[in-house]
């Protein structure tokens, strides 16, 4: 008769009582696979994912992450029980820079109720690894290079006339010059201004008390030559500007809002001779009948959506002297504005109040100290992808005129008597007459992959790997990571048995760009997982940002085989 037994190929010997527990080794943190070089300075950009070696006879592994080698209640962050030697930490943290490191993780092995020694602290520090680089960008606009991780930027404006400095926050990579052209002298300027990367923060400080930073560090000084010239010629685009530049004879998809330059102030209807101001109309439509996008009033050659409030517009004739002479009007909502047709628009950056402040910056301090209060009510200045290249958005400029309501017409014009802002022409009457461009949005799919996928987890010997083929096989839970997604503020995860059709099986969500899979040995056989950004600055669907190419992985859970 045939004697046969089962033997776990990957099998853990038997570990007496008495005999104590291996504490783990090798632990280390990784961005995308865990065979890689562990960073000569252990600077990271946001959390990294970890892994360690895995200990024969564990059942689960304790993880802590903290601000102290010593691990004490006072400076512990974080801490949970995995069952495989690899982990994403789902925490955002400041950027903290220690002698010589400011963060610090470990693990141990738990098995029955008992609990091996912590392994030797794994130290690391978190700092962008990047600030904004300018870039070129035509007459009235500023631009600067995409940093890897944020989700806004804030811009400084030094020197601005009078003595203002203007501080704001844009959601794109690209500013207009508003301050410098409107309602001011048209002279030549150099612009001098920073900008700094900001993220999302999930919380406002750590469990120790710790306040969690939403920005990176600002860029050098840079300048920008404004020719403070607008030529009284027929309007004409120059481009839409933002990641990428899209022209009148090239439209191009952005995956961040672009800005929007032109030339000339009269439009295809005649109307704009001798004025100083205009409004930018964004539809989805050639006809320009859906608007989705609509600027405050501007006074330069090109508007960038911001998220806080526009400037002010002088409300008398005396405040239109006041300001040519060159005083600052500030920011707030525009009062007193039209369109063509009479109706009140609905400006992206003005927003109806709902009372208080937001916790951003003032967008502007006068120079006696002054604050000015924003909006809190969300400010919609981001464009969701469009079916690109089929689907294309639609661009125009309509040029605007300062009307004097004469409040007593017995004594005639008053410096004191208020005034309105008209659109002089129909978009749509505009778009008609060919006065019309086109761009696109979409929003790139997430890198998952380079010639393999950057997935890493627990293979049969009791060893972590990295995926060395495009199907790789790991035991249980694997660590799968993926590139920062520009104007992704978190990520969603979705597993799928099959790859046509897509079911999604289930779904998580993640706020670093890592994720462990939540399949145990018992997921046995092949699945696939797919990664996408999103952006709450969007609204409904349209925060869903473009999915990744579908990776497959492979479950093999514990294998066995028959010995005779």
């Amino acid at each position: 008769m045939a004697l046969c037994a089962l033997a776990l190929v990957c099998s853990t010997g038997a570990t007496g009582a008495s005999t104590p527990l291996a504490a783990p080794s090798g632990l280390h943190a990784f961005v995308y696979r865990a065979d890689e070089p562990v960073k000569a300075d252990h600077t990271y950009a946001l959390m990294p994912a970890f892994a360690w070696d895995a200990v024969r006879g564990a059942s689960n592994y304790e993880l802590q992450l903290a601000t102290s080698k010593a691990f004490n209640d006072a400076t512990l962050l974080y801490q949970e029980t995995v069952t495989a030697p690899v982990a994403s930490i789902q925490k955002q943290v400041p950027w903290m820079t220690g002698r010589p490191y400011a963060l610090w993780v470990r693990a141990r092995v738990v098995k029955d109720r008992r609990t091996s020694a912590w392994s030797r602290p794994f130290g690391f520090n978190t700092a962008w690894q990047e600030v904004p680089e300018q870039r070129a960008a035509p007459d009235g606009l500023i631009r600067w290079s995409p940093v890897e991780g944020a989700t806004a930027y804030e811009v400084w404006f030094t020197g601005v006339p009078t003595g203002y400095q203007t501080h704001f926050t844009t959601l794109t990579n690209v500013a207009d010059e508003r301050e410098f052209w409107t309602f001011h002298p048209h002279d030549a300027a150099t612009i001098r201004w920073r900008v700094r990367a900001v993220r999302l923060v999930q919380t406002g400080s750590l469990p120790n008390g710790i306040e969690v930073v939403s920005h990176g560090p600002y860029s050098p000084e840079f300048l920008t030559k404004t020719t403070a010239a607008i030529a009284g010629s027929r309007i004409k685009p120059v481009a839409a500007v933002s990641d990428v530049e899209s022209t009148a004879s090239q439209a191009r998809a952005h995956q961040l809002t672009p800005g929007f330059a032109w030339t000339g102030t009269v439009d295809a209807l005649g109307h704009g001779t001798g004025v100083k101001l205009w409004r930018v109309y964004v539809f989805t439509d050639k006809q320009c009948v859906n608007p989705v996008l609509t600027s405050s009033i501007v006074g330069g050659p090109a508007w960038a959506p911001r998220d806080s409030d526009p400037l002010l517009l002088p409300g008398t004739v005396q405040g239109i002297l006041d300001a040519q002479a060159g005083k600052f009007p500030g920011f707030g909502a525009q009062t007193n504005v039209f369109t063509a047709d009479g109706d009140i628009p609905a400006p992206a950056e003005s927003p109806p109040a709902t009372g208080g402040t937001t916790g951003a910056p003032a967008a502007a301090a006068p120079a006696g100290g002054a604050s000015i209060s924003t909006t809190v009510a969300p400010r919609l200045v981001s464009l969701p992808d469009n079916g690109w290249p089929q689907g294309r958005y639609w661009w125009t400029v309509v040029p605007v005129a300062a009307y004097e309501v004469v409040a007593d017409p017995t004594k005639g014009p008053a410096l004191a008597d208020s005034l309105e802002y008209h659109d002089l022409s129909l978009p749509q009457d505009l778009c008609a007459a060919g006065q019309v461009w086109p761009f696109g949005m979409q929003s790139a799919p997430l890198t998952t992959t380079s010639s393999t996928p950057f997935v890493s987890g627990l293979v049969a010997g009791d060893r972590v790997v990295s995926a060395v083929t495009p199907k790789p096989s790991f035991r249980e839970l694997p660590v799968v990571t993926w590139q920062a997604a520009l104007g992704a503020q978190s990520y969603q995860v979705q597993l799928s048995r099959h790859l046509y059709p897509w079911s999604p099986i289930r779904s998580l969500a993640s706020v670093v760009t890592s994720a462990v899979l939540p399949l145990s040995r018992q997921d046995v056989g092949t699945w696939y997982y797919r990664v996408r950004g999103v952006n709450s600055n969007l609204i409904g669907p349209a925060k869903n940002l473009a999915w990744s190419k579908a990776v497959a992985v492979r479950i093999s859970g514990d294998r066995y085989v028959v010995v005779k």
